[in-house]
């Protein structure tokens, strides 16, 4: 039991840790929102807090204590809108304005409940507690030291301010909620780490053929084309690859059989390239391969076409399958292409490797201009 419980804990923080490195980027555009909407929120609420807390309490004038948070609330808004408009999402950025404006606003509310009104019950700390972890989404460490530091500020100043029954049941009712708002952290972090650890889950799979376990076509289509883009000049190989006779092994030894040809090419050709090239299966027998920063010669490129031919025959052969494939390739030595030109060569390339003859390999330099 004890360690199933150890298990379980070990499990929770290693979904919520993957949850803040994997969506980091995410995260703090979430967090840039929310920041603006609570800063605006704040002054909207301190200005009706202004107008209408008068005809409710009798004789209550506006203190220090309670203006000074409106022009913070205001400056907070100020920046952050100001840093959203210039695009940027620095993560280190943003969280820390969030952290400052937390800070200040619970030393705006510890002013409000302690030194204005010495025999009154505080009424707002509690309240900010349990709304803290929803305010913003940070890790749980960060919100346990804010909530904890203020907690020591709380009691000292009650401690000092109060008298000794008052500042009992102030701190009584501070503790019960710091404790509340750590179990609604926990909840609301794992929450959002379960919601994004799904969304993910769900985007790995509308981006994988089914069958070879590599990318789909539109997803290998789009990850090449952004590579190409993004990097250009480029330094490259695409490949194009095409089982011979793929409808003839379909035809005649079953589907089955069609079926282990093509998911035993998705695995050589993970196997066979680094975890930086993007691979696909982009038709019915077909896949394309892009290898990223590739610098070797159109010798090499040709050598490492035949082996992987070769490879994918003897591999077939020992499930009984007599299969080959063609390949075409475009090789890209230091330009800029678009993934539509790239696609139409290699596909020409192929076209001429098929027509010369079955497991066969053609590589062509693209051309400078």
């Amino acid at each position: 039991m004890f360690f199933n419980l150890i298990g379980i804990i070990r499990k929770d923080l290693d979904l919520k840790e993957t949850y803040f490195k994997s969506a980091e980027n995410e995260i703090a555009k979430k967090n840039l929102i929310l920041l603006q909407i609570s800063s605006l929120l704040n002054v909207l609420l301190l200005v009706l807090f202004y107008i209408i807390t008068p005809f409710i309490i009798k004789g209550w004038t506006i203190t220090l204590q309670h203006f000074l948070f409106l022009p913070a609330a205001l400056a907070v808004f100020i920046i952050s809108t100001v840093y959203a408009k210039t695009g940027r999402r620095d993560k280190r950025v943003i969280t820390g304005i969030c952290l400052a404006f937390e800070v200040t606003l619970f030393a705006f509310v510890i002013s409000i409940d302690v030194f204005p009104y010495p025999d009154a019950p505080s009424s707002f700390l509690p309240l900010l507690y349990i709304a803290f972890p929803a305010l913003f989404i940070l890790r749980f460490r960060q919100m346990f030291t804010i909530m904890f530091l203020v907690e020591v500020v709380y009691a000292v100043a009650v401690i000092q301010i109060k008298n000794p029954l008052m500042a009992e049941n102030d701190i009584f009712n501070s503790v019960v909620a710091f404790i509340f708002s750590l179990a609604v952290a926990h909840v609301i972090l794992k929450l959002r780490a379960d919601d994004h650890d799904i969304r993910s889950r769900y985007k790995r799979l509308s981006m994988l053929d089914s069958l070879t376990g590599i990318l789909n076509k539109k997803s290998c289509e789009n990850a090449i084309s952004q590579y190409l883009n993004t990097n250009a000049p480029v330094h490259c190989a695409l490949l194009f690859l095409d089982l011979d006779d793929f409808k003839k092994i379909n035809d005649t030894i079953g589907h089955s059989a069609g079926d282990r040809l093509l998911e035993e090419t998705g695995k050589l050709l993970h196997k066979t390239f680094h975890a930086s090239d993007i691979i696909g299966r982009v038709g019915g027998d077909e896949f394309m391969v892009l290898l990223t920063n590739y610098h070797d010669s159109k010798e090499s490129l040709k050598k490492r076409c035949t082996a992987l031919q070769h490879t994918l025959q003897q591999i077939m052969q020992n499930h009984g399958v007599q299969a080959t494939c063609s390949i075409g390739a475009l090789l890209v030595k230091g330009q800029s292409i678009s993934f539509q030109t790239a696609y139409t060569l290699a596909d020409t390339y192929l076209y001429d490797a098929k027509s010369s003859g079955k497991n066969n390999c053609i590589v062509q330099t693209l051309p400078k201009e």
